[in-house]
């Protein structure tokens, strides 16, 4: 294994990073945490690297481009080709009276014109919108066409088990494929005639990616299917259908400066090497969502990350030296450590 020195140094020659699907990070805090990143990896080459980013679904699009080239920087360069393509849409009603929850009798008819269209097509994809839907959907169209023509793709299950599914459905041994959000993102499932989406997708940008998952051969019009099984899906789901026709996007609400994701790079920046407080208060500002970050809130993170957390039982969490003389951090005993276990934006615990 390579250490995280020698890591750094492979990276010093970065000359190009590619941003694919930036709307899926820009409007949460792993955008920040990316943002941040990106400020630091430019501190560590010998070039200021070139950052290009790709979407198809991005509003407003220069927001997302000054989001990824950062602050006090030259204007970013937009190519808009327009995210507007011929699709072929409709929302399914099952023959049942909606109401705010849907019958076992309603799934039934569900089911059985889920299995029509897959008949109909030679593979298709369903979306759901949980890990347990993609199971109790795997589980009764296997009952009915087959479990062998049947797999399910979702965050719970392992890597090589998500891989499986993935290399079935391109090798066509395997005629449906039930997945969650695990695979809407750029993933290659071949070539899938039909996208099918049970429930609201409660998105624009989220609808066009699933969809998008058909139809990837020259001339091919992408297909998709809303299957709605309440009033409050056939709301959504006919809005969803309109905005889509009058090629209109969700806009993207980039959170302004998380401060847990801030405190949580200058540990790990701390930990690669020692920092003059100034130029880490100068990086952090150049990070898009930080552009209005306050020298006095900088400081009071400086002040928590060396000072500890008070608790009931004392405190913790100091994991920075600040030297207030000279005006430098350096990491404490465990911070390398704590970076590399807790890196990220999705917490695993209450702390």
């Amino acid at each position: 294994l390579l250490t995280a020195d020698k890591s750094r140094a492979i990276l010093r020659d970065v000359e190009t990073v590619i941003v694919d699907e930036i709307h899926a990070v820009a409007d949460d805090k792993r955008g920040a945490h990316l943002s941040l990143s990106l400020e630091r990896l430019n501190a560590l080459t010998y070039a200021p690297p070139v950052r290009i980013g790709l979407s198809a679904t991005q509003k407003p699009i220069e927001q997302v481009a000054h989001f990824l080239t950062g602050n006090s920087r030259p204007d970013p360069v937009i190519v808009n080709v327009g995210h507007k393509r011929t699709l072929d849409l409709a929302v399914e009603v099952p023959p049942l009276p909606l109401g705010p929850v849907a019958s076992n009798e309603m799934w039934d008819t569900i089911y059985d014109r889920l299995v029509k269209l897959v008949e109909e097509h030679r593979s298709t994809l369903v979306f759901v919108n949980t890990r347990r839907m993609a199971e109790r959907l795997a589980h009764n169209l296997g009952e009915r066409i087959g479990e062998e023509n049947v797999a399910a793709h979702h965050g719970s299950l392992s890597r090589k088990l998500r891989l499986a599914a993935e290399k079935k459905l391109k090798e066509g041994q395997i005629k449906v494929l039930v997945a969650t959000a695990s695979l809407e993102l750029g993933i290659d499932v071949g070539t899938v005639d039909l996208a099918v989406q049970i429930n609201s997708p409660r998105s624009i940008a989220v609808a066009l990616q699933r969809v998008g998952r058909s139809g990837h051969w020259r001339g091919a019009i992408p297909k998709g299917r809303f299957f709605v099984t309440t009033r409050d899906d056939l709301l959504e789901c006919a809005a969803l259908a309109r905005a889509i026709q009058q090629g209109d996007l969700d806009r993207l609400i980039i959170p302004e400066s998380p401060l847990d994701v801030l405190a949580q790079q200058i540990v790990a920046a701390c930990s690669a090497e020692e920092w003059r407080e100034d130029d880490m208060y100068a990086l952090v500002r150049r990070a898009y969502p930080y552009r209005d970050l306050s020298r006095e809130v900088f400081d009071s993170i400086l002040e928590m990350l060396s000072e500890g957390i008070a608790a009931k039982r004392g405190r913790y969490g100091a994991y920075v030296h600040r030297d207030r003389v000279n005006g430098k951090l350096r990491a404490r005993r465990g911070a390398r450590l704590a970076a590399i276990t807790s890196g990220g934006a999705i917490p695993d615990n209450s702390l």
